[in-house]
């Protein structure tokens, strides 16, 4: 039977193409390298390397086992990981940009800051998260569903074995960033041409062509996205501190603030969904669920509405906050 550590020894082996070299990265001896080598040749019955006075040479077939070598190690390594994160409360979250997802994350962990929980959260767009969930590098994955992009949407869950479960329905608005000169005086949606936007990077606002205004015109042929970034703080400072315009959902996490200073876009299909991504007939991990819960109750709070469960909002979102903390 192959010993873990042959295969080690022989993927390290090859990727050095010395022996001398792998010995050292496997803090060993050059001796007992090849002699491990020898035993691991003797027993798959076919030589692995070719040897020279220059080195070692992976031979054909040992191409054919170095693949299949490699993978294994890798496997029982993500088993190996695995384990050691179930000794542990350990929850992997995969989420879009959101600068009211991470207030709600911060919030939550520092409530259980006792009970020592341990938090992965990997930010990324709809179709990678769809697919970290899918594939177990994930837990749970919280998206923003355009509501024109539904029917695609539900072609993909099937596809990929998941299930999409809403929380929140919200409205597109158009947030001016504090230095522009309209802000905070106007509820009419100024020319988007005469704009300059500030996007995240792969959200759904930003890589959406299919907007329809009033006028039949294409939302992203009227956009001027002058920064896109990954960066919620670098978002907030410069809605803050600058001129440029953001578009995403309206959603208050609970401002005391009087005035709402998002407009409302009214295009064709602008309503986003907020919900999150599972794996098909398999229920959340306990802390997961935990999780879930908690953003419900941020949800049905005083300054939110919980979803109904169908693509249209029981009550409309109250509304009064700056730019960034309206932001979801």
């Amino acid at each position: 039977m192959l010993e873990t550590k042959q295969l080690q020894y022989f993927v390290v082996s090859a990727d050095c193409g010395s022996f001398r070299e792998a010995a050292k990265i496997l803090y060993t001896t050059q001796s007992n390298v090849s002699k491990v080598i020898a035993g691991l040749e003797s027993q798959v019955g076919y030589p692995l390397f070719l040897r020279d006075r220059k080195g070692i040479v992976v031979t054909s077939r040992g191409k054919m086992f170095y693949q299949q070598a490699r993978s294994l190690l890798e496997q029982l390594q993500n088993l190996e990981d695995e384990s050691e994160e179930h000794s542990l409360e350990v929850v992997r979250i995969s989420t879009n940009p959101s600068s009211w997802f991470a207030t709600q994350f911060v919030s939550f962990y520092n409530q259980n800051y006792e009970k020592n929980y341990h938090c992965q959260v990997y930010t990324s767009g709809v179709h990678t998260v769809m697919e970290r969930v899918r594939d177990y590098k994930d837990d749970v994955g919280f998206i923003y569903l355009m509501e024109h992009r539904e029917q695609g949407f539900q072609y993909e869950l099937g596809r990929n074995h998941m299930e999409f479960v809403p929380l929140h329905q919200v409205d597109a608005m158009l947030y001016l960033g504090e230095q522009h000169p309209d802000y905070g005086d106007s509820r009419e949606v100024p020319s988007l041409s005469s704009l300059r936007f500030i996007q995240n990077y792969q959200d759904e606002f930003l890589n959406d062509d299919t907007w329809e205004g009033e006028d039949g015109s294409l939302l992203s042929e009227q956009m001027d996205v002058s920064v896109v970034t990954n960066s919620d703080y670098i978002m907030e400072r410069m809605l803050r501190d600058g001129k440029l315009a953001n578009i995403s959902g309206n959603y208050l996490p609970g401002s005391e603030r009087k005035t709402d200073r998002g407009i409302p876009l009214n295009l064709e299909g602008s309503k986003v969904t907020f919900g999150y991504l599972k794996r098909k007939r398999e229920p959340l991990d306990e802390l997961a669920q935990e999780f879930v819960e908690f953003l419900k109750k941020q949800l049905a709070g005083p300054m939110g509405t919980e979803f109904n469960g169908s693509l249209e909002p029981e009550n409309s979102v109250p509304t009064g906050s700056t730019a960034e903390e309206c932001r979801i």
